[in-house]
């Protein structure tokens, strides 16, 4: 899942990455399904593209949900229950130079639905395209046959020339960190309880019960940014927006963007989201001292969780219709 953005803008984030025409990453800004065909081959099932959320989000069920039908088609591999919707020609800007069947892409408004309980909604903020005083776009437009069809030859002129332009024009600091997946995950539509812990008590091995469930009542939903920016109250309000109020209040679980950076974060987030963990994916060893501090003090009362590549959590989520 990759949130959609334009070439001109994939190549700023690329080039704003410190990478050069040379690079074998830079082919993953300029075609990302070329480059995992080329990486991966058959070793990927799906790309699905989340297109930018400029949107109303999907509506929020106001019905009790009911017990989901057993699926025939659960186990067999021959009928996946694949999200989004499949590319025809011209969708996207790539499409016309390899048509496959693993590319899909998600509309704005769409929700990605599991047996009618659980729904993820994937937002793509549609704000984090920066500012083109330089033209930058209808510059990388006039190369996107070079780009994406050209020859090998052809393909690193073209970005060797973009390359110049971005440093003549952009300098540094245009995109980074400006484009970032989020995604809501939680019950669909009313119910009694849903219900959230992360303790690690025998009784959930055993029968998956015990009495700290009474703690955290009916919240029970999951917000992880990614690297996203919420730095002021307008951005959480166009992602609770988008969400729906509703939704953004069942979040337990919430991932602090970014690392916990104080950049991607506004002083008061953690009351206005309020969850009961808080978790700050980072290395405090990291020269980039990640979480900052204001940030960590601000979640301090949100049950901070740090978790790193040696270390995790687990939690269980109940729900009663």
């Amino acid at each position: 899942m990759l949130p959609w953005a334009p070439l001109w803008h994939r190549l700023l984030i690329g080039f704003e990455q410190g990478l050069r025409a040379e690079d074998p990453e830079l082919s993953f800004y300029v075609d990302p399904v070329q480059y995992f065909i080329q990486e991966a081959g058959d070793g990927f099932e799906h790309v699905l593209f989340v297109m930018p959320s400029n949107d109303d989000g999907p509506p929020f069920p106001t019905e009790p949900t009911a017990a989901p039908e057993p699926s025939e088609d659960l186990d067999d591999p021959d009928k996946p229950s694949v999200p989004g919707e499949s590319v025809s020609y011209g969708d996207l800007e790539w499409a016309y130079g390899h048509l496959d069947h693993r590319i899909r892409m998600l509309r704005s408004g769409k929700a990605i639905v599991i047996h009618g309980v659980w729904e993820f909604l994937p937002y793509n903020d549609p704000a984090t395209e920066p500012d083109d005083p330089f033209g930058f776009a209808s510059k990388v437009e006039s190369y996107r046959g070079a780009l994406l069809n050209g020859n090998e030859d052809e393909r690193q002129s073209a970005l060797d020339n973009l390359r110049t332009l971005y440093e003549t024009a952009f300098g540094r600091g245009a995109a980074m960190n400006n484009v970032s997946l989020m995604l809501y995950g939680g019950a669909v539509g009313p119910w009694t309880g849903q219900r959230i812990c992360d303790c690690e008590c025998l009784y959930h091995r055993l029968i998956g019960v015990c009495g700290c469930w009474k703690e955290h009542e009916t919240r029970g939903a999951i917000l992880l940014t990614g690297d996203g920016n919420l730095e002021s109250s307008a951005k959480w309000g166009s992602l609770e927006g988008y969400l729906d109020a509703r939704r953004a209040r069942r979040v337990s679980v919430f991932q602090v963007a970014h690392h916990g950076a104080q950049a991607n974060w506004h002083d008061g987030l953690a009351a206005l989201v309020a969850p009961k963990i808080s978790v700050f994916s980072s290395d405090p060893a990291c020269s980039y001292g990640h979480p900052h501090a204001e940030v960590l003090r601000d979640f301090w009362t949100f049950g901070p969780i740090q978790v790193d590549q040696q270390s995790g959590f687990s939690f269980r989520i109940c729900l009663e219709r």
